[in-house]
């Protein structure tokens, strides 16, 4: 008696609240433009970006079968990447590169420090200047609740590098200021490309998510055209302002919830809340108007 055949996985319901394959290549496509770009400028071709993008594929599509509860063969990954059988198998037996664990930089994890502590900011909630080296509340000892590893010194000339504080004497003393941008890496550093990476993936996660899955993450955004470029001065100043409100307390909550869960078993989750701005020249294609929305909600604002 022979075995039963194998189960199939049940993905009709599935498949047909999906967006129709060229839609999403098109959308995928657009993204894209800005991504290509950045490659071009900083020396990557197709080929080569082809090349790295091979084993995303695999990666990705090894995620798929796990996600349908399929069996993770050779040939399933080969038909469900494209990616041809034999890369497949090399990349089962040898890996196509390890991909390097992001970290938050020290300068960031001191800077977001130097913004959540209350110790360390002033009556409007804001980082204060502080005291090169002295007792509890100079940047000596900021950077020291953070590492014990590294010289404050060392993390201060690197913030100066960066662009993310300044010193000025005093009576006499060194007092680092904190920059009135906020922690914004200068362009072409490794601290910008960190949160470039961070940002836009989990940005693209989120939005994913929506698309494939259950439409439970925030994915929200302001759409306005048609404005001078007057008008969209006042709202990138307007974005900043609302951007540095729920900053603050988004990081108090966190810091507190990280305080009250650090240490736990279940405690195996991360995330990731941001804002953007943008403005450009817009074309003849362009939408005219204002509104607001994501893949699940498209309301037009009032």
């Amino acid at each position: 008696m022979g075995r039963p055949p194998r189960q199939l996985p049940d993905t009709c319901a599935h498949s047909e609240s999906l967006p129709a394959t060229d839609d999403v290549l098109e959308a995928v496509t657009h993204i894209m433009a800005p991504l290509v770009r950045l490659l071009l400028s900083c020396g990557v071709d197709y080929v080569r970006f082809a090349a790295v993008l091979k084993q995303t594929f695999i990666e990705q599509a090894q995620v798929e079968l796990q996600r349908t509860r399929s069996r993770e063969t050779d040939s399933a990954l080969s038909l469900l990447s494209g990616v041809h059988r034999k890369d497949v198998r090399y990349w089962r037996e040898n890996g196509m590169g390890e991909r390097i664990a992001r970290k938050v930089s020290l300068s960031s994890q001191v800077f977001s420090h130097w913004t959540q502590n209350p110790v360390y900011r002033d009556r409007f909630k804001k980082p204060k200047p502080l005291p090169r080296i002295g007792g509890e509340h100079s940047f000596e000892s900021l950077v020291r609740q953070i590492t014990q590893d590294v010289h404050p010194y060392t993390v201060l000339s690197e913030m100066i590098r960066l662009g993310l504080v300044s010193v000025k004497k005093r009576q006499g003393l060194d007092w680092v200021f904190p920059s009135p941008r906020g922690f914004v890496p200068p362009p072409g550093s490794v601290e910008l490309l960190e949160l470039f990476a961070g940002n836009l993936a989990d940005h693209v996660a989120s939005a994913v998510n929506n698309i494939v899955e259950s439409p439970s993450r925030l994915e929200q955004g302001v759409f306005a055209a048609d404005l001078t470029a007057e008008s969209t001065q006042k709202l990138a100043l307007l974005a900043q302002k609302l951007w540095v409100q729920c900053r603050a307390e988004m990081i108090g909550e966190c810091s507190r919830l990280y305080e009250q869960d650090k240490g736990l078993p279940q405690a195996t989750q991360r995330m990731r809340f941001g804002a953007y701005f943008w403005d450009e020249f817009i074309g003849d294609d362009t939408p005219t108007g204002c509104s607001t929305g994501s893949p699940v909600d498209q309301d037009p604002l009032p």
